[in-house]
């Protein structure tokens, strides 16, 4: 018997409330700048630590919500620039 993607279970455990709420946050932060703001940029506007900034993002760039934007003038990551998708 086949089971459909439907029918399957979710994988691992649920997200806490915290962390979804965070990661709407940063959405919005993203939309409210459509140029782009980088992880460390986000990170102290909404006094995050960066680890948890980055995962969020990941989170949001794995649903199609964010993306990655690096300046023509940068090759470094660190300059890389986090913007919503059309789909956020």
């Amino acid at each position: 018997m086949t089971v459909t993607a439907q029918e399957r279970p979710a994988r691992g455990r649920p997200r806490p409330q915290e962390t979804i709420e965070r990661d709407r946050q940063i959405l919005d932060l993203l939309k409210d700048n459509p140029g782009g703001l980088t992880r460390n940029d986000i990170a102290e506007m909404m006094g995050l630590e960066k680890v948890k900034t980055y995962l969020s993002l990941d989170r949001l760039r794995r649903d199609g919500l964010a993306q990655k934007s690096k300046p023509e003038t940068s090759q470094a990551d660190k300059d890389t620039l986090w913007v919503p998708t059309r789909e956020a």
